[in-house]
């Protein structure tokens, strides 16, 4: 039987809701609802497993080996499992992202373990906010749960737009994460005739897919040929002693070594696979004229929040855009208003930092939200 009233509510349960679990549990909350349809560990454990991380290995293990949750885990956790396994890799290589993801499922059922934590399986149908207490409603289930906080770690989903219906209505538009795993992308290929795969975006995401596409032509698993629309050159972290430039939004590790070799200074046997065409000053007229050679289109321009659930903000509903997330607090304000105990992390809802410099970025990845939950959690823990 569950119980109806809890000090913390945690909708989510990927990297962004794994960090602010241990960040209550750090700060000694108790009694926290955490809600999630599937517990797999997110978008990242299970999508993304394929994909060369981003991260350097000892960053991993520095952030969770600093939280006192993490580490009672890792202590309480049999040899081998998912730390000593990356503790084994140079702290200062990358890795696989299903390392990180077995990371997090450790760490997840290690938090599930805790007396002070309800696990609750099931999707929200809608939220709201009475006075100072959050009322969470749940599909099938009779009665709502309560808290004081509320914590949405929703997740985000990439961006599709439409600006191709002009030039080309009859394209075929392929989910960007699904063109992110290799060993099941030539599956969405014909095999009998060359598909061209227009790839709109040139940021990880985007080289990444151009990765892929190029090896399964290599490989012979299917005839392709692609092309790249770009609005600027490739960007690369640049590793100082006072930090990274482009820490979140230039390539690192395995990609970017490929993409160096590959789409930087292509030699005539990629240029006959990846052609890379500039769309930084006329657009409209390279698509006009380019979108018509394409069988298949790719967008990489970036994700979007996922949907909240129904949102009433006492009695008056609440569209998600009216919502404000502050970047520096993790608080919510609706019409200049700070919203009551609602708070957010993950990749929906990052921390705003400034690169040495100066560039603005969002700090995106499992090490950085739990940083930003070690930044709040004493806000959370007031409220």
């Amino acid at each position: 039987m569950l119980s109806r009233s809890y000090k913390a509510i945690v909708i989510g349960a990927g990297p962004g809701g794994l960090a602010t679990m241990k960040s209550l549990l750090d700060v000694g909350l108790n009694k926290i609802c955490w809600i999630d349809k599937n517990f797999k560990g997110g978008r990242l454990n299970e999508l993304y497993r394929e994909i060369s991380s981003n991260t350097k290995v000892g960053i991993y293990l520095d952030a969770v080996h600093a939280s006192p949750t993490c580490q009672r885990i890792i202590e309480s956790t049999p040899s081998p499992n998912a730390i000593t396994g990356l503790e084994k890799i140079d702290r200062d290589e990358t890795c696989q992202l299903s390392l990180a993801g077995d990371m997090i499922e450790m760490l997840q059922r290690g938090i599930l373990k805790d007396k002070g934590v309800e696990k609750v399986q099931a999707e929200v149908k809608e939220i709201s906010l009475e006075g100072s207490t959050w009322s969470i409603g749940l599909h099938n289930h009779p009665s709502p749960l309560t808290s004081p906080r509320l914590f949405l770690c929703t997740g985000s989903h990439p961006l599709t737009p439409k600006f191709h219906t002009p030039y080309n209505p009859h394209l075929k538009v392929l989910d960007l994460d699904r063109c992110m795993i290799k060993s099941t992308l030539p599956s969405l290929f014909p095999r009998d005739q060359k598909s061209v795969v227009g790839v709109i975006g040139n940021s990880h995401s985007g080289v990444l897919v151009c990765r892929n596409l190029y090896e399964i032509q290599k490989e012979q698993q299917r005839d392709l040929r692609i092309i790249n629309f770009k609005r600027s050159e490739i960007r690369y972290a640049i590793y100082r002693e006072d930090g990274i430039v482009y820490d979140n939004t230039g390539l690192k590790g395995d990609t970017a070594d490929w993409s160096k070799d590959h789409m930087d200074n292509p030699s005539t046997d990629v240029r006959e696979v990846i052609e890379q065409v500039d769309i930084s000053h006329n657009a409209e007229e390279v698509y006009k004229k380019r979108l018509g050679e394409c069988t298949h289109l790719i967008y990489a321009v970036g994700y979007e929040a996922n949907p909240y659930p129904r949102i009433t903000i006492d009695g008056k509903e609440v569209k998600q855009d009216d919502l404000t997330f502050d970047q520096q607090t993790s608080e919510f304000s609706l019409s200049g208003k700070k919203v009551k105990g609602l708070y957010g992390l993950g990749i929906a809802h990052p921390e705003r930092s400034h690169d040495p410099e100066g560039n603005e970025e969002n700090n995106v990845g499992l090490a950085k939200f739990f940083k930003f939950g070690e930044t709040c959690q004493e806000l959370w823990k007031k409220e």
